[in-house]
């Protein structure tokens, strides 16, 4: 007897999908928790972090990712973070729970006053995970706004300061296209300036989505309007100008391995001068490997295959013949 008939593959649905913050990581560590002998010396600065959590949501191990200068406040932060961080855990493909990493920072600034900020809300930015494998990230620039360029005439006037937080929108292009004031200054002037401002010169590296893509995304944020030291009595000294930010030799290489699934591995940066580290607060394997996932590059008949990527760039300064300076007429 002869039976015929077909084979039918039954493909699984994806139930994967990325683990979160069970509640809100500006409650983790706040101003109230500041160490007293930190606070005595003076200590500040600001501590990025990474935490790897577990299956159950629980956080196992917490390692300092952007160190603040300060031992005290880093052990801290890490002490702090285990105990009151957790998790919604993340799925893999058959729906499981599992586990994941979590990367944000916290800024250490002891309370000065009015100006000070509210110290519930002791993290400087705050990535709300909206993007798997990784969330918008702030250009170089966005730390280089100074309120004095872009104070409102009337609140300068008064001797109007405060500090504005806001949720942003990132489109792909890393534009702003939405603001919206969480918490006020005090002055609806003030907090309608720190939008507009955001929306003109807001710039930002892009979310990525699962697949590797850009993608829009929401990132908190605070803008702190303080009103310039000439404008402050007894103080009319002019502020120095500030050096270029690269007039400093270095050079910087980073290697990374993409794997034929698409994960990225044996991530190595090192610099040197100014390009020792291209932004504090996160390294570049930070951004682009760690759970990030990718397109896996093929060979010419098209199969997944791995391959490292190498990456190295040179800063120089160099001297130039000077012109002398123009006759006095």
């Amino acid at each position: 007897m002869i039976f015929s008939g077909a084979i039918v593959f039954l493909l699984a649905a994806d139930l994967s999908q990325p683990g979160s913050p069970a509640d809100n990581p500006g409650a983790w560590i706040t101003s109230d928790d500041y160490p007293i002998r930190a606070m005595m010396e003076e200590m500040e600065g600001t501590t990025g972090f990474r935490l790897n959590y577990d299956a159950g949501g629980m956080p196992t191990t917490c390692d300092i990712i952007s160190p603040s200068g300060h031992t005290e406040l880093d052990a801290a932060t890490c002490r702090l973070a285990m105990e009151r961080a957790r998790f919604n855990p993340g799925r893999d493909q058959a729906g499981k729970p599992v586990g994941g990493t979590y990367r944000t920072r916290v800024r250490w600034q002891i309370p000065r006053g009015a100006g000070a900020p509210d110290p519930a809300m002791a993290f400087l930015e705050e990535d709300f995970l909206d993007n798997w494998p990784r969330g918008a990230l702030p250009s170089p620039a966005m730390r280089l706004l100074d309120p004095a360029d872009h104070y409102p005439a009337a609140a300068r006037s008064a001797r109007v300061e405060g500090i504005v937080r806001m949720h942003l929108k990132i489109d792909p292009l890393g534009k702003v296209t939405d603001c919206a004031v969480t918490a006020g200054s005090g002055s609806d002037e003030l907090d309608k300036a720190a939008c507009d401002l955001m929306r003109s010169e807001g710039a930002f590296l892009p979310a990525l989505d699962g697949a590797g893509k850009p993608a829009a995304a929401t990132f908190a944020a605070s803008f702190a309007w303080m009103l310039p030291s000439a404008d402050t009595p007894g103080d009319a000294t002019p502020e120095a100008p500030m050096p270029f930010p690269l007039g400093e030799p270095g050079s910087a290489t980073m290697s990374i391995v993409i794997n034929v699934d698409g994960s990225a591995s044996d991530c190595q940066f090192s610099g040197t001068g100014k390009l020792a580290s291209p932004q504090p607060e996160i390294s570049p394997c930070d951004i682009f490997g760690g759970a990030s996932r990718y397109a896996p590059f093929r060979d010419e008949r098209g199969r997944p295959v791995a391959r490292r990527i190498v990456f190295h760039t040179d800063l120089s300064v160099e001297d130039i013949a000077s012109k002398p300076a123009p006759p006095t007429p």
